[in-house]
C-alpha cells in the first residue's frame, strides 16, 4: 500500500511540474536586515519600505525564489502560492498551502523560513527536509505589497 501511495505522489509531482522547496532558519528571524538578500536595494530593492524581515506583511511567510536571479531582480517582492497535496504526511489526501514573499535568491525552487515550511507540511519540516511543491505566481497585493 505504501508502495503505490509513493507511486502515485511522485507521477503527481512530475505531471504537474513540482518544484523542490526546503526550509532556511535564516529567514526565521523577524530582526534579519533586508539589506542581507539580494532584493535589498536598487530600483527593486525592498529594503527602503521593509527594513527587516519581521516587517513584510506576509512574515515569516518569506524566503528564497529560483525566479530571483540575484541582487535588484524585477522578481523582488514576487507573491507565490505554494501548496502540496501530501499522501504520506499525517494529514494525509489533505492539500496544504501557504503565500511566500520572494525577497532572496535560491539555486533551486525555493528556501523559505521554517514556520513556512511547517505549515505546509504540518509542522513536519525538519523531519522532511526537502518537499515538492506547486507553485502559482499571485498579485502582489496578497503579500502586502
Amino acid at each position: 500500500m505504501k508502495f503505490t501511495t509513493t507511486i502515485v505522489a511522485l507521477a503527481l509531482a512530475a505531471s504537474t511540474g513540482a518544484v523542490q522547496l526546503r526550509f532556511d532558519n535564516t529567514y526565521d528571524n523577524g530582526g534579519g536586515s533586508m539589506n542581507t538578500v539580494a532584493c535589498s536595494t536598487g530600483a527593486n530593492g525592498l529594503a527602503q519600505r521593509f527594513p527587516t524581515f519581521g516587517s513584510l506583511p506576509t512574515f515569516p511567510n518569506i524566503g528564497a525564489s529560483s525566479d530571483i536571479g540575484g541582487f535588484n531582480s524585477p522578481a523582488c517582492g514576487n507573491c507565490k502560492y505554494l501548496s502540496c497535496y501530501n499522501l504520506t504526511f499525517t494529514f494525509q489526501g489533505v492539500t496544504r498551502s501557504v503565500t511566500v514573499t520572494a525577497i532572496d535568491h535560491a539555486g533551486n525552487g525555493f528556501n523559505v523560513a521554517q514556520p513556512a515550511m511547517d505549515t505546509l507540511t504540518n509542522g513536519n519540516a525538519v523531519a522532511l527536509g526537502t518537499i515538492d511543491v506547486q507553485s502559482q505566481q499571485v498579485a502582489r497585493s496578497v503579500c502586502g505589497l
